[in-house]
């Protein structure tokens, strides 16, 4: 059996360079571009992908999944100037580097000054702790995952739930070492709803059934009220930004597994259609 991958330890996506003419209608709606993307990069997935995209999409406004207690972004939204470190390893092309997401932000607003760049994200108190935190106790939730399974605690009318999720989250792993093009597509982002709707299908289910793991049970119901909880507040921000700037283009960093949720939350505010979700990849 492959090493299960929980679906929520990978916070954001991945990138290939993908350059492509865009063609936009005469529209006074809004147009929110969300485009997936990872906290690190590889081959696949680097700032110069997301650079493409901006040159091509020429965004009024840019809305990043950090928050103001990442150290990114000050009061009010806003992006700091570069730190010295990041602007010494620029020089070098060596040492600390940047996520490629926040990377690409300074660099295109050499480009565009004139650009809008704000994050939208839940304030997350002690950032770095929490997704330390987060990540060490849902690594302990798969190793007792493993271990229900390979001791055949896990009664036979569930076995089926927890194959489809098994070979979802390996799925999911293979899909996270692509680039943008590949990981935005839409099929991606409808199997992606499927996955997470499996899992809130399934965990409920998994813990009551298998009496060692029933220690996760408060830990998975106040995992899954803040998940929700992190989307409102972030849905929301888009389009309290899209209002008070009045911006007709805008392109939105997030990670993949909120792509899905944002834009089923966005079209569901969306009753006086301000605004459309448009697909960059995809027409």
């Amino acid at each position: 059996m492959k090493k299960m991958f929980l679906a929520c330890t990978f916070t954001v996506i991945y990138s290939l360079a993908f350059s492509q003419a865009i063609e936009y209608t005469d529209t006074a709606k809004s147009q929110i571009y969300i485009i997936a993307v990872v906290h690190n990069a590889n081959e696949n997935r680097n700032t110069d992908s997301l650079l493409k995209i901006l040159k091509n999409l020429k965004p009024d406004l840019i809305l990043s999944v950090a928050d103001t207690l990442s150290g990114y972004f000050k009061t009010g939204n806003t992006l700091i100037d570069p730190p010295g470190w990041y602007k010494l390893a620029r020089k070098l092309n060596a040492g600390r580097k940047m996520p490629p997401e926040m990377d690409v932000l300074y660099k295109y607003r050499e480009i565009n000054n004139l650009v809008l760049i704000h994050s939208f994200d839940i304030a997350i108190k002690n950032r770095k702790d929490y997704v330390i935190n987060k990540r060490e106790k849902e690594n302990k939730w798969v190793s007792s995952l493993n271990f229900s399974l390979n001791n055949n605690q896990i009664p036979n009318t569930i076995l089926p739930l927890h194959k489809k999720f098994i070979g979802f989250n390996n799925w999911f792993y293979e899909i996270g070492q692509l680039g943008y093009y590949s990981i935005n597509r839409k099929v991606v982002t409808d199997s992606i709803r499927k996955m997470m709707r499996l899992e809130e299908e399934y965990f409920p289910k998994l813990i009551n059934s298998v009496q060692s793991l029933s220690e996760y049970k408060n830990w998975l119901s106040d995992d899954i009220k803040y998940w929700d909880l992190r989307n409102e507040v972030m849905a929301k921000n888009i389009i309290d930004f899209v209002e008070k700037t009045a911006a007709k283009k805008i392109v939105v960093f997030t990670g993949l597994l909120h792509k899905y949720y944002l834009e089923d939350l966005l079209n569901a505010y969306n009753s006086q259609k301000k605004y459309e979700i448009a697909e960059y990849f995809e027409k």
